[in-house]
């Protein structure tokens, strides 16, 4: 006697990988926002900067030259 096969149902499907892709999401913004955070209390200027005019590319501009400051140092250690 063979038992019926029982398939998995759709709706399980769709939460675990929605679940995957909020927790690929959170993986990738956290530094993003840590370092963006980290910047503002580091450089007021930047903040005061981003508060005048509204604009954020002067955030976006700091955090990718931190960003590549960190990789060339760690390069420059091997």
């Amino acid at each position: 006697m063979d038992r019926p096969r029982i398939t998995p149902s759709r709706t399980r499907c769709w939460t675990s990988r929605a679940v995957l892709a909020l927790g690929v999401l959170a993986l990738s913004v956290t530094p993003v926002v840590s370092v963006g955070a980290w910047l503002v209390m580091s450089d007021p200027a930047v903040a005061a900067d981003v508060a005048a005019e509204g604009d954020l590319w002067p955030i976006v501009r700091a955090i990718a030259e931190t960003i590549g400051d960190a990789v060339r140092d760690l390069l420059a250690m091997f």
